[in-house]
């Protein structure tokens, strides 16, 4: 999260230049990104329904083999302007044609004073986050590009759509709120440290179409064109800080951060319990990597009230890693990781008829390798292991998987 600084020159400056000649170039593009693909193949319990467990084992009906994508077209550019400010754009446009076709998108100016940026981007907490050293994230324990389970069709098959759908990716990076329409601001790095703040209206990207639509506070559910729970929320208020530097012979990495995701009413629809998402939601984590020669050593927490603004519902995650990079261009790393969800005792009563409360709770086991064969062209190995406790119906699913990836970048 380092960040170039230009010059010296304040904002104030800005204005001394007018009715000058601008010697400043247009902001001239660039084309970067990643294209990864993945193959594995999976053992996952797959127990059929019964009366006890009406939806089955997680691995139930599901495949035993797949082969994944993940990649984007990555466009940048710059400008640096007379008075010596940088000015510049972003923009991310998914490898494959999805709902959210352009993930992040903004345009920012630095100087000395540090760099503010506009757009949709995440939250300041998760950008200067850090985790475990995985040595790449396509079959991480810690927010994976490619899963090998069945728990996200689980969730939705089970009714916990609002709770759970999209989000089994255990991680303990902040991912309550994804690229929302976002003022934000990162200092400059001061001997190592760096600070950012970020605050978003509410849980939607600015588009062209409802450019002129003031935000709602409440929402209306069950009718056509209502937003799921899950992802409504109101304003987010976020802020990280960070070290990277140098002790001795060893590096360290030290970060954390708080994001607070506010309450929206709901009115109408299918509400199972009065007022369950009219509450503020608040998220910390921290995380620390030590590294040592080319030995890399760390790992990371993070804790949620009131998870996704749902109240009772709690979460927390911690990871630990080790990883290796060797002199050549083989690198190899042991991670686990392991998550736990405490639900709203009344909310379990609502759609699973369960009257105690309940935990659900996952571990994430892996061991992962990589070769490097040029300049962003990279083959990757993983064995991993993973138990998902599920506490509503106490059962639990087991997945043991092999994989092999090809990662490029340009």
């Amino acid at each position: 999260m380092k960040k170039v600084l230009l010059g010296t020159t304040a904002l104030v400056s800005v204005g001394m230049v007018a009715g000058q000649a601008s010697a400043a170039e247009p902001i001239e593009l660039s084309l970067g990104g990643y294209h990864n693909w993945a193959v594995f193949y999976t053992d996952n319990d797959d127990a059929p329904p019964s009366a006890t467990n009406p939806f089955g084992e997680p691995g139930f009906n599901k495949g035993d083999h797949d082969i994944k994508f993940d990649g984007e077209l990555q466009v940048k550019g710059k400008t640096v302007l007379d008075n010596g400010l940088e000015v510049g754009v972003r923009i991310e446009i998914e490898g494959e044609t999805q709902g959210d076709q352009l993930d992040e998108n903004y345009a920012y100016i630095e100087g000395s004073f540090g760099t503010f940026r506009i757009g949709n981007d995440d939250p300041a907490s998760a950008q200067m986050a850090t985790a475990a050293p995985y040595i790449n994230y396509l079959f991480a324990s810690n927010s994976p590009s490619v899963f090998t389970n069945g728990l996200s069709q689980y969730f939705s098959g089970t009714g916990r759509t609002f709770l759970g759908a999209g989000y089994a990716t255990f991680a303990t990076f902040p991912n309550q709120t994804g690229d929302d329409a976002s003022l934000m601001y990162f200092s400059p790095v001061f001997n190592g440290f760096q600070f950012g703040v970020s605050y978003a209206v509410d849980n939607h990207e600015a588009r062209p179409a409802t450019v002129y639509v003031l935000p709602s506070r409440t929402i209306l559910l069950g009718t056509a064109g209502s937003t799921s729970p899950a992802f409504t929320h109101g304003e987010v208020y976020s802020a990280g800080l960070r070290y990277d530097g140098e002790i001795g012979d060893f590096g360290l990495t030290v970060a954390g951060g708080y994001l607070q995701a506010n309450k929206k009413g709901y009115t109408g629809g299918s509400v199972l319990i009065p007022n369950t998402f009219n509450v503020n939601s608040e998220q910390w984590d921290v995380g620390a990597v030590i590294y040592y020669g080319n030995w890399g050593f760390g790992g990371s927490y993070m804790g949620v009230d009131d998870w996704r603004n749902v109240q009772g519902t709690d979460s927390w995650a911690a990871d630990v890693g080790l990883s290796y990079w060797s002199d050549g261009a083989w690198s190899a790393g042991i991670y686990y990781l392991h998550q736990e969800i405490s639900y709203n005792a009344a909310l379990t009563t609502a759609v699973a008829g369960i009257t105690t409360p309940n935990d659900d709770e996952f571990d994430s086991y892996r061991l992962l390798g990589q070769y490097d064969l040029g300049p962003g062209v990279s083959v990757t190995g993983a064995v991993g292991f993973e138990q998902f406790d599920d506490g509503w119906v106490n059962q639990t699913f087991d997945t043991t998987f092999v994989g092999a990836g090809l990662l490029l970048s340009f």
